[in-house]
This record gives C-alpha cells, sequence and structure tokens, in this order.
C-alpha cells in the first residue's frame, strides 16, 4: 500500500489490477493504520458480543435447531450488526455500543476510501463518479462474530455468497468442517458491495474463496494485514473486468 505512493506507484497498481481481473480478493499491509488500533477494535468488538449479544445468540431459534441435531441451509451461522457511516449514520440507533467502539471504526474506513479512489478503480472516472456522486460513497461496517458452533457440519456461517458496496467488516472466524467441494448456488451479499475490507482474525482460520473449481483457503490475516475483496457494483462497472468472488465462511 506504500508503494503507491513512490516510483513503485505504476508497478503496484498494476499488480492491484491483475489481483482484481484474476482473483478479486486481495491482502494489503503497510497501509498506514496502527496495529494498536485494529487490535484494539478487535478487543472491543469481542467484549462487546460477550456483554451484550452472546446470550441471546445462543437462545435463538437457529441455535435450537442445532442443539436438536437440524440440518439449516436458510440461514448463516454468525452474529452481526451493522454501523452505517455515510450517507447516513445509525450510530446513535446503537445504544449499547461502547465510547469507544463508537470511536475507532470511522479511522479504519478511511482506508477503505483510499483504496476505492485510489487501488482499485484508478483512473476510470465513470467508477469513480458511480460510487462517489455528488456526496462521497457510502461507506459502513459490518461486525461480525462466528461463535463456537455445537454441530459445524449442519450449517455454515455465511454460505456461499458475493457481496454486493463499500464496506468495513470486522469479524473473528472459526475454522472449517467438511461441505461441497462447488457451490450449489451463491447468493448477492444485501447489505456489501463495491469493495469489502476484512479486518481478520489473527488466530483462527475459516474464510475460503472459490477459485477455477476450488475452495481456497484464506489463512488468519497477520502482521496488521487487511483483507480485501470485490463486490458485484464494481465487477458490473468494469464491465465484468474485475471480479466479485464467491465466498463463505465455515462455522466451528
Amino acid at each position: 500500500y506504500s508503494n503507491l505512493g513512490g516510483e513503485k506507484r505504476n508497478e503496484t497498481v498494476a499488480n492491484l489490477h491483475i489481483a482484481c481481473q484474476k482473483w478479486g480478493f486481495f491482502m494489503i499491509e503497510n497501509h498506514k493504520i496502527d496495529i494498536e488500533l485494529t487490535e484494539k477494535v478487535k478487543l472491543l468488538v469481542n467484549r462487546h458480543y460477550e456483554d451484550n449479544l452472546k446470550a441471546t445468540f445462543y437462545k435463538s431459534e437457529t441455535a435450537q435447531i442445532l442443539e436438536n441435531n437440524g440440518y439449516i441451509g436458510d440461514k448463516d451461522w454468525e452474529s452481526t450488526f451493522f454501523i452505517w457511516r455515510r450517507l447516513y449514520s445509525n450510530i446513535n440507533e446503537l445504544t449499547s455500543l461502547s465510547k469507544d467502539l463508537r470511536k475507532h471504526p470511522p479511522m479504519i474506513q478511511y482506508t477503505g476510501t483510499c483504496v476505492l479512489k485510489i487501488c482499485i478503480i484508478g483512473e476510470k472516472t465513470h467508477i469513480k463518479e458511480a460510487f462517489s456522486g455528488r456526496t462521497g460513497p457510502t461507506v459502513g461496517t459490518k461486525v461480525a462474530i462466528y461463535p463456537q458452533c455445537p454441530r459445524p457440519e449442519l450449517i455454515r456461517g455465511p454460505r456461499e455468497h458475493t457481496d454486493a458496496g463499500l464496506e468495513l467488516e470486522l469479524g473473528n472466524m472459526d475454522s472449517s468442517s467438511s461441505w461441497p467441494k462447488e457451490p450449489s448456488s451463491a447468493r448477492s451479499h444485501p447489505y456489501a458491495g463495491g469493495i469489502i475490507l476484512l479486518l481478520q482474525d489473527d488466530q483462527v482460520p475459516g474464510l475460503e474463496f472459490f477459485k477455477d473449481g476450488k475452495w481456497v483457503k484464506i489463512p488468519p490475516s497477520k502482521n496488521n494485514r487487511i483483507f480485501v475483496n470485490i463486490g458485484d457494483q464494481v465487477e458490473i462497472l468494469s464491465n465484468c473486468v474485475y471480479k466479485s468472488a464467491i465466498h463463505r465462511i465455515m462455522a466451528m
């Protein structure tokens, strides 16, 4: 990421173009977001889940079905909430969020807009105009926890999908179980889309992308790397030059 401002800018942009064209997902490093900030955000997300969401999640209908050994093919094993920043903000509606958790995600979202403007769309002004318009792109944060699952062979979390905007996703990833090698169908995620930045767990795997007929396992993000994947909107606006990759997260 730091090479975008130096002598290697053209080479770096060319590599990013290849990653978006051939893969639809990649990792960035040296992005100028302090590791203390990203680690604190992860800590705050985990604390919020433990204090406000965990008990309700395990009492949910989905959890109860799994306890009775029921297969679930139409729901995801995940606990999520969304923080919208632009153009509409819902921060005041999330009354259980701590002051620290309200404060930190916007600092990371700044990198998302930079990647969108510089790394991905480059000089493609029609894509820039489509996202920015008169008031700038819509930006939000999906906070996702994938709790320990009592029957991981009976559910995924979330299922195979592509991402439909511009968002930062914060998530704790859980490890994999056994599922079909090819997706029978893929749905478009309703809350995401142009470009997605994932602040991934640094210890537990679980994220997989579908590439050339195989599921590619994405290792935990080490050394403060941020995972990026292309969404449906960029694929369409690039005339299908860039790829919105099918991906999933396996329950554990």
